[in-house]
């Protein structure tokens, strides 16, 4: 009777200590309130495992991290079961064993380096150019794209633009170029009639190339490719709330540990692109 006394001491003071991990929010889209607290989820702060949610704004979405258990993804959908193991990204302890994942662009042999505030690609095919536009395409703030690409020249009269759909409208965004190197940011693309959009719903985008020819023109699509913008300030923030709870980690292991993080929260982005941010903004190499 006093070994079952003891067991059932030691499991209930097991569950409570697991109850009660401790959660970093590295970021939130939405509005989500932490109903026992009374507090509204916001980068940085922590929150208890056994906390209950209100999901103020339909779809609002929530990533934690805690250093022994892992990152999750909090929605209104898992908010129930959201810190039961299933729900967690593998721990980061065994994040070694994951493997380093590859660039998507590999086999086309794009290259990447860090060029005044943003990230420069080198293309030197087509092939490479229609790889990088398809699917998804995720720019941290600004894309320098140099092509190496003879049979596309860019000049007033060859160069590439952008169209896409906004509220049924088709617009065509001629990109900026400074000799060889196409310029793309959220900025600049997403501006209809001098006014920026402040929320673009666009579900597809679509690359061409535009010549001028005497008095004919040739317009030639390239690819079809959804486009997402990461802010680099935002970026920056979720990083280091990330390296601080992983600060006893081996660089790799905090590399890959980011990377998993932008793939599920944001979309699969390519490795060595990212790789070439976070050398740059905290020498992550």
């Amino acid at each position: 009777m006093k070994m079952f006394f003891v067991l059932v001491v030691t499991t209930s003071l097991f569950i409570k200590s697991y109850t009660q991990e401790l959660f970093k929010v590295i970021s939130v889209n939405g509005e989500i309130l932490a109903q026992k607290a009374n507090l509204k989820l916001q980068s940085g702060i922590n929150i208890p495992s056994d906390e209950k949610f209100l999901f103020i704004v339909p779809n609002s979405r929530a990533a934690l991290i805690n250093p022994k258990l892992g990152r999750v993804i909090l929605t209104e959908q898992n908010s129930n079961n959201a810190f039961s193991k299933a729900a967690f990204a593998p721990p980061i302890s065994t994040t070694s064993t994951r493997g380093i994942s590859k660039s998507l662009f590999e086999e086309t042999g794009v290259s990447y380096s860090f060029n005044n505030h943003s990230i420069l690609v080198i293309v030197n095919s087509i092939n490479q150019l229609k790889t990088m536009f398809s699917n998804e395409l995720i720019i941290i703030d600004q894309l320098e794209l140099k092509l190496n690409i003879p049979t596309y020249p860019i000049n007033q009269n060859q160069y590439f633009f952008i169209r896409y759909l906004y509220k049924g409208e088709e617009i065509n965004k001629k990109l900026k170029y400074k000799n060889d190197t196409l310029i793309i940011n959220k900025k600049d693309l997403y501006t209809v009639d001098g006014q920026p959009i402040p929320n673009p719903d666009v579900n597809e985008m679509k690359l061409y190339y535009y010549e001028i020819m005497d008095e004919n023109v040739k317009l030639s699509q390239i690819s079809s490719f959804n486009l997402i913008f990461i802010d680099s300030e935002v970026l920056k923030k979720e990083c280091s709330i990330i390296l601080e709870t992983l600060h006893n980690q081996p660089k790799q292991q905090k590399i890959q540990e980011i990377y998993d993080y932008v793939c599920s929260y944001y979309a699969p982005i390519d490795y060595d692109y990212l790789k070439v941010w976070l050398s740059n903004h905290f020498d992550l190499k």
